[in-house]
């Protein structure tokens, strides 16, 4: 069977936000989107580590608004389609407005695959203003059971119109064995466009990506350096090496790819911004194991040693809760019950 040609979307001016504490700047943006389009890459998604509206004190402040970074994405991508991400609740319709108003290209429209209901509206807005719109199944983990809960949340998108969906790995659990399982019984029940997003908890998110492409997916989120979230992401630098080492094609210039993953720390150190090369430490390799959302490691790890509590106790604590994106706030409450159960 011919396999589609990979689709590669750079996630590394979004989900690299989160490595910075939200702190990607103009500079920044401007001078990543004019070294990117040298290596042909075919989107990047730019904003809030968390996406569109996501911005706030409780989450992290970015350092410009989600206007200015669409817009200055938008002056410097001349030939790369604009992305952005968008979770109900933090976005609203207006904020698709002015990503329109911006000339986003792709609207990822995402949430918790636990709460894939709450997509309706602005997946209707979207399709109604004849958008690109795709489908985002965040922390996929969760409805990955025997019953195979996750065919029913693809169900439900596509009877909504939805054309191509992404499966988030978010919390870095999945083994290359989870993603053959799910994209093979995804592509033998739907036909659609099927997009993997990974994260590097385990060390496997390079080796998933490629289960995904040989299992029906063709497209692939990616990160400079594996720049994002918790572990980080997908590495793009070593993705593309390895494809090729499979003699899978991309359109990846694969010597751009490189200067671009040279010049990316010295872009963020120029702008004070500190690189700290993404891997697991034992916080990152926990919360992928209770099936946290990246984000929250450095956070639990954080609140367990202030509060004197064991890190493993108080990884499966937030674990058995199964919280998701968005509700970073629960972490200290949880914790700090956690400690008085343990002293009264």
């Amino acid at each position: 069977m011919k396999k589609n040609k990979i689709i590669i979307s750079d996630v590394t001016l979004r989900d690299g936000n989160h490595a910075v504490e939200h702190q990607i700047n103009k500079d920044i943006i401007k001078n990543y989107c004019l070294e990117a389009e040298k290596t042909n890459v075919k989107i990047i998604e730019v904003g809030h580590g968390n996406g569109l509206g996501a911005s706030s004190l409780s989450i992290g402040r970015s350092s410009i608004t989600d206007e200015q970074a669409l817009k200055t994405a938008r002056k410097y991508l001349k030939k790369t389609k604009l992305s952005i991400h968008s979770i109900p609740g933090f976005s609203r319709i207006d904020d698709l407005k002015m990503a329109i108003d911006c000339g986003v290209d792709i609207f990822r429209i995402g949430t918790n695959s636990t709460e894939i209901d709450t997509l309706n509206s602005q997946i209707e807005f979207c399709q109604k203003n004849n958008l690109e719109t795709w489908g985002v199944m965040m922390m996929a983990h969760l409805v990955y059971n025997e019953e195979k809960d996750y065919l029913k949340h693809i169900e439900y998108l596509v009877d909504l119109g939805i054309k191509t969906i992404i499966i988030m790995d978010s919390a870095g659990i999945f083994l290359p064995s989870d993603i053959e399982d799910i994209f093979t019984n995804i592509k033998k029940k739907f036909r659609i466009n099927l997009g993997f997003h990974g994260h590097n908890n385990f060390g496997c998110a390079v080796w998933n990506s490629v289960a995904a492409y040989q299992n029906g997916a063709n497209i692939i989120d990616a990160s400079i350096k594996g720049f994002g979230a918790g572990a980080g992401n997908t590495q793009l630098d070593v993705l593309i090496t390895v494809l090729e080492r499979l003699k899978i094609k991309t359109d990846i210039k694969i010597n751009s790819l490189y200067n671009l993953a040279k010049k990316f720390p010295v872009l963020l150190k120029k702008n004070k911004i500190e690189f700290k090369k993404p891997f697991s430490e034992p916080k990152n390799i926990m919360s992928a194991n209770y099936g946290l959302f990246s984000g929250f490691a450095s956070k639990v790890d954080y609140f367990s040693e202030k509060f004197k509590l064991d890190d493993i106790e108080a990884f499966r604590s937030i674990g058995k809760k199964r919280l998701v994106a968005g509700q970073e706030d629960l972490i200290f409450n949880i914790l700090l019950n956690l400690k008085n159960k343990k002293y009264f």
